[in-house]
């Protein structure tokens, strides 16, 4: 796939080095890419003003933190006019991990992390008592086979 003129070649480079590893330094990857330190400071923090990099963050192992069961959940809306409420009050809901707004019979499409089954209900309880929230539908992940952050950096060619 061709990329817009937002990044270049060198950009895309960088971006593959961060999705791996967002800690490296900025010289270890000056080193890689055989470029000056200074190159690699002013592509990342231009990456940044555009947006293009939102953050530099951590995958955490939720399971190891005893969060075992993973869930999506697709909520249906009574009326689209409850969608602001009904997004707020799901915003304080620590348990919901990811939250994307969708096309299709569901409004909204969440990810939650859970302990167990009884905190699982619990937390589908609280979100069945939300005004506004029709009804909703819930699938449990029996394992997570991909997660890849660098994979559509791989299709981009210059």
């Amino acid at each position: 796939m061709t990329l817009n003129k937002l990044i270049d070649k060198l950009d895309l480079e960088i971006l593959k080095i961060l999705s791996r590893d967002s800690k490296i330094s900025f010289s270890e990857i000056s080193n890689l890419l055989n470029v000056s330190n200074t190159t690699v400071h002013v592509r990342i923090k231009r990456l940044q003003k555009l947006d293009v990099i939102k953050n530099f963050t951590i995958t955490i192992d939720y399971g190891k933190l005893g969060f075992n069961y993973t869930c999506y959940m697709g909520i249906y809306l009574d009326k689209a006019s409850k969608y602001d409420s009904v997004l707020n009050r799901l915003k304080k809901i620590e348990n919901i991990t990811g939250m994307d707004f969708t096309t299709g019979k569901s409004s909204l499409f969440c990810k939650i992390r859970a302990i167990d089954s009884n905190d699982a209900r619990n937390i589908i309880g609280k979100i069945h008592k939300i005004d506004g929230v029709n009804r909703t539908e819930t699938f449990f992940s029996l394992e997570q086979i991909l997660n890849q952050k660098e994979s559509l950096l791989s299709t981009i060619n210059f």
